[in-house]
């Protein structure tokens, strides 16, 4: 008798794991509802709609595998997966019908809202770029231009005081150099001059000595 109790079980037992599976149903159901609202954003090809699809279907899968072994002791029974469909099914067509319509006029105003903003900030952009940026721009590359201009100028006038200044110490130093030269060439013939001169004297002191000595030899005899 205990294992036949064990193997039918009441069925206020079996009922309440049919709602309780119906009630999972019906939020998985939400979840995926979640899931379509955020596809009306932006439109996905259908391998992304495919691979989310199969992705949420083995979640829920393994959801209400584990729900399973918890309520029925380890055992998966058939009316398991009935409530589940059940509880989706109730969803879609009541709450999720108005769910549906809701979150598709949020979304399209969302989209418009959206596409007006974007509008409005493109129109300031192309006022602010050509009445705000592109004079600016324009001004810079004017002054830019102009302190270029007048440092390129400062540079070719300090260039040529540089070279001017290097050729005018060139010819101090060639004009020193040339009288340094001329000094060096003119002195040897001064000293020659006057060893010349010493020369001529000491001939003519010599000749007055011979003379006067032959006058006083004169006069002895």
């Amino acid at each position: 008798m205990a294992n036949i109790d064990n193997m039918f079980e009441p069925i206020s037992a079996s009922l309440s794991q049919l709602a309780s599976f119906a009630v999972l149903g019906f939020f998985l159901a939400v979840f995926y509802e979640a899931i379509r609202i955020i596809r009306l954003f932006k439109k996905q090809s259908d391998l992304i709609v495919s691979i989310t699809d199969f992705v949420f279907l083995s979640l829920a899968g393994l959801v209400a595998f584990a729900y399973s072994m918890e309520l029925g002791s380890g055992r998966f029974r058939w009316f398991y997966a009935a409530g589940i469909i059940f509880g989706g099914t109730v969803y879609f067509l009541t709450i999720g019908r108005l769910v549906s319509l809701a979150s598709n006029f949020i979304v399209k105003c969302i989209k418009r809202a959206v596409s007006f903003v974007m509008k409005c900030m493109k129109v300031i952009f192309v006022f602010t770029k050509k009445h705000i940026l592109v004079p600016v721009w324009k001004m810079l590359c004017k002054f830019i231009q102009f302190l270029k201009t007048k440092i390129g100028n400062i540079y070719v006038f300090l260039r040529k005081k540089a070279i001017n200044s290097s050729n005018h110490l060139k010819s101090r130093v060639k004009v020193v150099y040339n009288k340094g030269t001329a000094r060096a060439k003119n002195a040897p013939e001064v000293k020659t001059n006057a060893g010349v001169h010493r020369n001529v004297v000491k001939g003519i002191i010599r000749k007055t000595r011979k003379q006067g000595a032959a006058a006083a030899a004169v006069k002895k005899t």
